[in-house]
This record gives C-alpha cells, structure tokens and sequence, in this order.
C-alpha cells in the first residue's frame, strides 16, 4: 500500500518517531519531582508553623500556685474589720438637787439638832434613788432585776448590745490564701457550644494573682490575669496579660503596665492612673471587696463608679445595682445581687458582662453573662461550691 503524503508532501512520522525521546522523559519526571518536594515543603512548614503557635505563649507572670483544703459554706455576709465594739453608754448626767440646808434655829436643842439632819439625809437618799432609777431607765432598754445598782445595769446593757451586733454580723474577713469558683459555660456563636471556666485568686503576703480560664471544646480558649499587690482600699493591679487561644491559633498576649502614674495600654498609648483603677479581672475581686468594706453600696438603685483598663481604652465604668435575685446553683438556691456595667461614652464595640455577686458567698461572683448580639453570648453560672485555703493573718 501507497504512503500518503501530508498537506506538505512528505511523509508522516513513524509510531517510533511519535515516541518521547529518554531528554524529555527525564524533564517530566524531574518536574514532577520538583512539584511534589515543593509541596510537601509547603505543608510540612504550615505544620511547624500551626505546632508553633499551638505551643504556650511564654508568659512573663509566674504563676502562683495554690492549693485548697475546704469549701466555702453560705454565712452572713463577711465584715472587713472585726464587729466594732458596742458604744460606751454614758450614764445620764446625775440630777443636780440643790439640798436644803436648814438654817441653825437661834435656840435649838441637840436632839432636834439630830431630828432635823435625819430628815434631810432621808431627803437625799430619796432624791439619789429617783436619780439612779432615772439613769437606769435611760440605759437599758429592759427592767433590771431589782437588785442590780446602776453600774452593774450599765454593763449588762454593753454586752448585751455586743452581743446583738455580733449575731448580726457575719464573719470576720480576711483574705484568703486561695479561692476558686468553677462555672458551667455555655453559648451561642454559629450554633450552641458548652465548656468550663474558673475564677481564682491566689495570695502570698501583701502580692496577689486574680486567674480567668475559659475553655470551650474544638473552638479553644482564653486566659487572663492580673498581679498586683492588696491595699487598704482593694487591689492595686501592675500587670494584666490575656491570650486567647482559638483552634490553631494562639494570638499574642495582650499586655496592661500599671506604673505609678500612668497606665500603659497595650497599643502603647499612656494615659494618666487614677486611683482605684482596675483591669478586666481584678475588677471582679476589687467590687467584691468594696461591697464587703461598704455592704450598703449593694443596694438596688446604686451606681458604684470605677475606672477600667483594656487593651484599646481607659475609661470609667458605671456599675448599676439591679436588684436581688435567687439563683439555682450545684450548692443549692443562692441569694445574690444582679450589677449591670455601663459605659459613660456611647462607645459600644468592646464587651461588659454583667455579674451576679453572693453576700452569702464572701460576695463572690457567682455568674457572669456576657452578650454581643441575640445570637451571640456567653453565660458562666457557678458549678458547686467554690473551694478555699482561708488566711490565717491579714497581709501586711
């Protein structure tokens, strides 16, 4: 059979010819070779990098560790002093009674003499008692068994008054050496999510670390905390670091410096300190004191002002008490009171949770609620009894 001819007249090319000649196979398979080993470079870096940021931010606060050996009973809200002692009852100035000292008679006897000075001894003795039962009446409430002098009413009255004000009060605080509240958590953000959480203090001396870890399954976590030293008047922040903790992804900590005039934020901005200035967790152990140091602050219809630091900000922040409210916790039904955050500015783009605070638990808070959205919120109610290593001696 004929060859034909192609458009150009000549033959075309054999089945061998067709063939990739042994240079050309060795430049495919080189290039393959090449993108595969780029690829697994590429995915073997994201790896390394992903391991990176899954390992701990290397935070620059050590941590204080703590351990606890009882948990916290519900009592009478907690006094910071021990209860002061009764008023000293002054006993009623003594009615003055101008006597009547007879005038000697120009030509008297003795004897009559004698009748005369009995009757006004007699005289006295009355105006005396009347004086003492009127003293008597004055300081104690009730009748004082009759054979009781004045005196003896006077300081049946103080330690019965004692007494009443220590039924009355609860029990003398001082800080503890360690304190943690564990709470259920649960959310919505693109569906509902549940995790755990955990507020806790630490003290050692006059130093103090306030804790909040929350941990949510598959979505990660955050950390905070504060260090600072405690004073008379609450806590005294120098340092808060945050670090969130989101799938692969750990950011890096969000730092605030308390120095002795100014505050640095974490963008680097100074602003002036303020006294009573807190950041976003010492805040929490800062009120309860203060509710502790002043019970009736806790009262619905209140605001308790307050300066607070974030990352971005340094504003002052309006506590509104709400009102009172049972909640049903791990413990039982705890009475607390609900206190609403509220900024001075029309600002709205960073969170304020509110905080329910239990008298009855050392006014801890016990629930925090934090909303962004209808559909997007965070809920931490308390899940047990909080635990406890209580403080011998008060810092110095």
């Amino acid at each position: 059979m004929a060859a034909s001819l192609n458009v150009n007249g000549a033959l075309p090319p054999t089945e061998s010819e067709n063939r990739p000649g042994p240079n050309r196979r060795w430049r495919v398979m080189l290039a393959l070779t090449l993108v595969v080993a780029l690829a697994h470079l590429w995915v073997t870096y994201e790896i390394s990098q992903q391991m990176v940021d899954l390992s701990p931010a290397a935070p620059s606060i050590k941590r204080m560790e703590a351990t606890y050996v009882s948990e916290i009973k519900q009592t009478q809200p907690p006094v910071a002093v021990a209860a002061p002692p009764a008023p000293k009852v002054s006993p009623a100035a003594p009615v003055v009674t101008k006597k009547r000292v007879p005038k000697p008679a120009k030509a008297a006897s003795a004897p009559d003499d004698a009748a005369s000075a009995a009757k006004v001894a007699e005289a006295a003795s009355k105006v005396d008692a009347a004086a003492s039962a009127s003293d008597m009446a004055q300081t104690k409430p009730v009748e004082p068994p009759p054979v009781a002098s004045a005196p003896e009413a006077s300081k049946a009255h103080v330690a019965t008054a004692a007494s009443a004000a220590s039924a009355a009060l609860g029990p003398t605080f001082v800080w503890p050496k360690a304190t943690r509240v564990s709470y259920k958590l649960e959310g919505y953000y693109r569906g509902p999510f549940y995790g755990q959480a955990t507020v806790e203090w630490v003290r050692q001396n006059s130093r103090y670390q306030v804790r909040l870890d929350v941990s949510v399954p598959v979505l990660g976590g955050i950390n905070m905390i504060s260090e600072g030293n405690i004073v008379a008047s609450g806590l005294s922040p120098e340092r808060y670091e945050s670090v969130n903790r989101l799938l692969f992804k750990t950011s890096k900590p969000s730092v605030l410096k308390f120095e002795e005039q100014e505050i640095v934020l974490n963008t680097g901005e100074r602003v002036p300190r303020t006294p009573d200035a807190q950041d976003p967790v010492s805040h929490l152990i800062h009120l309860a004191y203060k509710f502790i140091l002043q019970p009736q602050l806790l009262q619905k219809g209140n605001t308790i002002e307050m300066p607070l630091a974030s990352s971005k900000r340094f504003e002052v922040i309006a506590y509104d008490v709400i009102d009172q409210e049972v909640l049903h916790t791990g413990m039982g039904d705890v009475q607390t009171m609900h206190v609403k955050p509220r900024r001075l500015t029309q600002d709205k783009n960073s969170l304020l949770g509110d905080i329910w605070f239990a008298p009855s638990l050392q006014y801890l808070p016990i629930r925090i609620y934090a909303k962004w959205t209808d559909e997007i919120y965070v809920d931490m109610q308390m899940d047990g009894a909080p635990q406890q290593t209580p403080g011998d001696t008060p810092p110095p």
